[in-house]
């Protein structure tokens, strides 16, 4: 590993477990550990890695870091076009769930690309609707979803996705039912979207991940100089604990790294972001 290229392993233990003190003395909750990954999109090789074993073992639903996954898979299978609108009601209930949105009011619609940026619930469950019964288990799985990944020595767990349909399949696009990941499986998925960007049917997802950094939750892992294509998520646990995520890759539009962050805390862009940028700012170095 060139030296240039090394990210500074005590300042991202450092940042990692600031995250992780703060969501247990702000939750009272047992901490599941934490892990921060980053990788070469090109070759797989892992640059840096801290809390390995939760990369490898830990199984979570991954919230809204799936809303990209979910609007690429819509856009592959030609249910959505990059150019379509919808008006985000604000309110939204599934299978007896309130999951409205905690975004501001936007003053146009939501398309593809505000929705990742934004974080649109309504928008994603709307489009989600379009997907045949069983349909995006398939998609999830050709991401890589349920199966190891390879991408660190040693025993790892796999994810499990499940058929779903109805108000169920629209829950399984916002990551909150019927899909379970481990922090290396979404790294490996954010990989493979990372490798697509040459395929215009990407453009808006990217675009989206670039604004939800710029201006949406996740903009504590922006840069100055490299621009970050990301999602955060947070989900609550059966344990009463919440999950932190931040997934994404940099530059955004000519992709050298992919990354992936979880932590316990109060949500992604509050105390999983801030690890992303840390990796980030230590690998790019005066380019940052």
């Amino acid at each position: 590993m060139d030296s240039n290229e090394q990210p500074g392993r005590r300042q991202v233990l450092a940042a990692i477990a600031g995250a992780a003190a703060c969501a247990v003395e702000c939750s009272g909750a047992e901490s599941p550990g934490a892990a921060a990954v980053l990788m070469k999109v090109g070759n797989r090789r892992v640059l840096a890695c801290d809390g390995s074993e939760a990369a490898k073992r830990w199984l979570g639903a991954p919230g809204s870091t799936i809303k990209p996954l979910s609007l690429l898979a819509l856009l592959d299978a030609g249910k959505v076009s990059q150019g379509e609108e919808f008006e985000c009601p604000g309110q939204l209930t599934l299978a007896g769930r309130s999951l409205n949105c905690s975004h501001p009011k936007v003053p146009v619609p939501m398309n593809v690309s505000r929705a990742i940026a934004y974080s649109c619930n309504c928008a994603v469950a709307h489009f989600a609707q379009r997907f045949a019964p069983g349909e995006f288990e398939q998609a999830l799985l050709r991401d890589g979803l349920a199966s190891p990944t390879g991408l660190l020595a040693g025993l790892e767990a796999a994810g499990s996705v499940r058929a779903e349909s109805g108000a169920e399949q629209q829950l399984q696009a916002l990551g909150e039912r019927g899909v379970t990941v481990t922090p290396l499986e979404l790294l490996a998925a954010y990989r493979r979207m990372a490798r697509r960007i040459a395929d215009p049917k990407m453009w808006p997802v990217v675009e989206g991940m670039e604004g939800a950094v710029e201006f949406g939750t996740a903009q504590r892992a922006r840069l100055q100089r490299v621009r970050v294509a990301g999602k955060t998520g947070t989900v609550r646990m059966a344990s009463g604990f919440r999950a932190a995520w931040f997934a994404g890759f940099a530059p955004s539009r000519a992709p050298e790294v992919a990354l992936v962050v979880l932590v316990q805390g109060r949500s992604g862009g509050s105390d999983a972001a801030p690890v992303a940028g840390t990796l980030l700012r230590e690998y790019f170095g005066v380019r940052a």
